[in-house]
């Protein structure tokens, strides 16, 4: 991971031009750490953008752009089309994700000849291969973890607004440090509080509305046993964040008798996400590998490209079979 951070921080030096990248459909794992690493850039001097759509933003992260904005915090945001104008002689550094795919633009993976890649997710075998550099770690419990050790190898401090923004991202992630949470972690964790990451401000941005909650509800009532210890909730045809099917996976293990259990949704408008948990009867690592993905004995995810939900959900009993 040093090594990484060297070059990275040498590429930036080097560069007279940055975009930041993370999946669509952003959540604050992704998009935190890019606020963040902007405000290291910014500090360098590199001219550098976000290629984000606020309007595609969730409710927390709106809340988190609007806070960001009566403090006068700077940030730099660039549309799609624009980012694609000046892609000449760029630096792109991809977060949260190295799937073309699941990019919030992807065309800029095929224009763009300097491309730094930061990822927390299991490697999978369409990961982008045109790379400078690539630091791809599914031992980490968020890409917040990643980069908040890089400023820390940098000796940049984000402020105690910033700092809130990750340690959210890092909540979000580890779904409050249930899942693939280390001595690391923690120690993140306790460093960002330390920043002065604002208790009562990430309650206030990580608190749904109620209508989510009871759509996360109706969601687990959907829910059923395959057999005698597996425990299947399929989502709707909505687009779902990772977390979402995550969470929900991590609560159907709450049930009696279940030792497995799988939740099935969109994650983009093509793939379909299978977030799997087991409480370790079950390896779950081993049955997604077979999909294509990967993981932990207790917790693993595939992502599925172009399947319906149903189409999806057969290939996942084939495999359990």
């Amino acid at each position: 991971m040093e090594q990484f951070f060297k070059t990275l921080t040498e590429l930036i030096k080097q560069s007279k031009y940055i975009l930041i990248e993370t999946h669509a459909n952003p959540d604050f794992d992704g998009l935190g750490s890019a606020i963040a690493l902007q405000q290291f850039i910014n500090k360098i001097g590199v001219e550098n953008y976000i290629i984000l759509n606020k309007r595609d933003l969730n409710e927390s992260l709106k809340k988190a752009f609007s806070l960001l904005d009566k403090k006068n915090i700077k940030y730099q945001i660039i549309s799609k089309t624009e980012a694609l104008k000046n892609i000449d002689r760029t630096l792109l550094i991809v977060l949260d994700t190295h799937k073309k795919q699941m990019l919030e633009c992807p065309q800029t993976i095929d224009k763009c000849n300097n491309i730094v890649v930061c990822d927390h997710h299991i490697k999978s075998k369409d990961n982008i291969k045109n790379t400078s550099i690539s630091y791809i770690n599914s031992n980490m419990s968020s890409t917040v973890e990643i980069i908040t050790n890089y400023l820390r190898f940098v000796n940049f401090k984000v402020n105690e607004i910033i700092a809130t923004f990750l340690l959210v991202g890092l909540e979000v992630d580890t779904n409050t440090f249930k899942l693939k949470t280390t001595d690391k972690t923690y120690e993140t964790a306790a460093y960002l509080t330390k920043l002065g990451a604002d208790s009562i401000l990430k309650q206030e941005l990580l608190k749904q509305s109620k209508e989510y909650y009871l759509k996360k509800q109706k969601l687990i009532e959907k829910s059923f046993m395959l057999n005698k210890n597996t425990a299947v909730c399929i989502f709707d045809e909505n687009i779902y964040e990772k977390r979402d099917l995550a969470i929900v996976a991590e609560e159907l293990l709450q049930f009696e008798n279940v030792e497995a259990s799988y939740a099935i949704g969109y994650v983009n408008k093509n793939i379909i996400g299978i977030s799997a948990r087991s409480i370790g009867t079950v390896d779950v690592e081993t049955i997604m590998t077979k999909l294509g993905g990967g993981g932990h004995i207790n917790e693993a995810a595939a992502q599925l490209d172009g399947l319906t939900l149903k189409e999806a959900f057969e290939n996942l009993k084939k495999v359990l079979e």
